[in-house]
């Protein structure tokens, strides 16, 4: 299943693809060697905990193709997704709804963009039973919307459960240089 957020594509001839990245089959993808670079808390109770990390195997594209020294704008971009099977242990929907929130929040509030530096692999938030991150699998700097992060949490947390024989699942960009996971927090 395909979900189109808002209008803005990133055209995929501008990136090569990733073949063989842990996103790609559909699986959950673990966050090996998970390295915290910074931690802070968002929304408006500010109750959500966010971290810019690093993880040892997130595969990163070749940068020949596209400058580091400007993030690449993937807001709006394509996605497909992927609910992991089998179904049991999966995230509470309602404790995604709060991250969402949060931000939504923080896209009125901080701004509606984030930066992800090639440097590191993305961002994890987490609420309660509720995690999710955006990780970078390109060799260059990505701009995504806080607004579009929160619309895949909600569509994810409410449409991979076990009523659908899922715990939980990811939304892959088309030409797989980023991805959204939601699942239950570690």
């Amino acid at each position: 299943m395909k979900f189109t957020i808002f209008a803005l594509a990133l055209a995929s001839t501008l990136v090569p693809a990733i073949y063989g990245s842990p996103a790609t089959s559909g699986t959950d993808f673990t966050c090996e060697d998970q390295q915290v670079v910074s931690t802070s808390y968002i929304g408006e109770a500010q109750n959500v905990k966010s971290e810019i990390v690093t993880c040892s195997n997130t595969p990163k594209a070749p940068t020949s193709l596209v400058s580091q020294a400007v993030p690449v704008n993937v807001c709006g971009a394509t996605c497909t997704t992927n609910c992991f099977t089998p179904s049991g242990g999966g995230p509470d929907p309602n404790d995604c709804q709060v991250i969402a929130d949060a931000l939504l929040y923080d896209s009125q509030n901080v701004g509606a963009l984030f930066n992800i530096t090639a440097a590191t692999s993305g961002v994890v938030m987490q609420y309660q039973s509720c995690e999710t991150f955006f990780i970078d699998q390109a060799s260059y700097n990505l701009t995504y919307c806080r607004t579009d992060w929160s619309s895949l949490v909600n569509y994810i947390a409410f449409n991979c459960q076990a009523t659908q024989n899922a715990h939980g699942g990811n939304c892959v960009a088309s030409d797989q240089t980023w991805f959204v996971q939601v699942q239950t927090s570690t």
